[in-house]
């Protein structure tokens, strides 16, 4: 074969394989006991939204195979929540920072912002914006202004949680910090709060973390607590997790469930799994349940297909795993975001 052909030949099977890249988004709610975070992945980019109360976070970023972090979001300036970002900071390649612009007075907050300054990231304001991570797109909902809810003339760091939606195609997810009811209140008054296939529990289940309003306003399939088994602060309240079962959501939570990872297609379903879960244990999940799903989802739900197969390596093809490279010839439906 000459010299022109082969080179034909490559780009041919390199404009197949690029649509089959970033096939599903990866949503990884880390086991950090008392603490939050989490993992997004599309493609070949990652963000880490909060670092949990230490370094350890580090280590099962490495055991995942990452090496540069896209973007590193500190969603408030809690302990609990950037215990482990100086070390983040100090051993990957992160791009860019951004938390909710509020300084703390602890030496944890300190060390965070020496080791931005030091890592080279560049640091982003908590301002209305979207960031593109691969084929999806993460939504920036600032806290209120002045610092949220005020004691004492301080501002409060809970009630100034930088919220960030994840949006892939149809699905989306919604994460919120430690954000209490008087911000919770503020975004549904002047942000756009959408109805969303997963939300991160705020501020760990608390039960001044979630709203009658807020969850029937975000409505979502399942609902994800991170929290440190026997806590002292009573987390998860029973208040809380009644709220959220009430709208159909499937309830998931790092103290009996350990880290929970979803895997998303563009079409809003979406399979779970979670460590201790059976080998065989993988939920599939569509959009909305249908029988409490509005009118206005009801495309989103039709379109809805199950993903036959997760795979560590490749993609699905029906119940099979193939090399990314190559194209799934099931009909559709059969594997996930796969089309022939």
């Amino acid at each position: 074969m000459r010299g022109s052909a082969v080179v034909r030949l490559a780009l041919s099977l390199l404009l197949l394989a690029l649509p089959l890249w970033g096939q599903q988004l990866e949503l990884r709610f880390l086991d950090v006991g008392q603490g939050d975070a989490v993992l997004v992945r599309e493609g070949r980019k990652t963000a880490v939204i909060d670092a949990g109360p230490s370094g350890d976070v580090a280590l099962r970023l490495r055991a995942l195979g990452i090496d540069t972090i896209d973007l590193a979001v500190a969603s408030h300036n809690h302990v609990d929540h950037i215990g482990g970002m100086a070390v983040i900071l100090s051993q990957f390649v992160v791009r860019f920072y951004l938390d909710n612009g509020l300084p703390h007075t602890t030496a944890t907050y300190q060390r965070t912002i020496q080791a931005v300054a030091a890592s080279g990231a560049q640091y982003l304001g908590p301002t209305a914006r979207t960031i593109t991570l691969g084929s999806a797109r993460l939504r920036v909902m600032p806290p209120p202004p002045g610092g949220g809810d005020r004691s004492g003339g301080r501002a409060d760091q809970n009630n100034s949680s930088v919220g960030i939606v994840v949006e892939f195609g149809d699905f989306r997810a919604l994460l919120t910090g430690d954000s209490e009811l008087p911000e919770l209140e503020y975004w549904l008054r002047h942000d756009t709060v959408p109805g969303v296939q997963v939300a991160k529990v705020a501020h760990h289940g608390s039960w001044n973390g979630t709203s009658r309003e807020w969850v029937e306003r975000t409505h979502p399939a399942a609902a994800v607590i991170s929290v440190g088994a026997g806590n002292s602060y009573g987390h998860p309240s029973a208040q809380t997790l009644a709220l959220w079962e009430a709208v159909g959501a499937r309830m998931y939570r790092t103290d009996r469930d350990g880290g929970v990872l979803m895997l998303a297609n563009r079409d809003g379903t979406f399979v779970v799994r979670t460590e201790t879960a059976p080998a065989t244990g993988i939920i599939t999940v569509r959009p909305y349940p249908a029988d409490s799903a509005p009118t206005a989802r009801a495309s989103g739900q039709a379109a809805a297909r199950a993903c036959c197969k997760i795979c560590a390596r490749g993609k699905a093809c029906g119940n099979s795993c193939i090399s990314r490279s190559y194209q799934c010839r099931q009909p559709p439906g059969c594997a996930c975001d796969a089309r022939p």
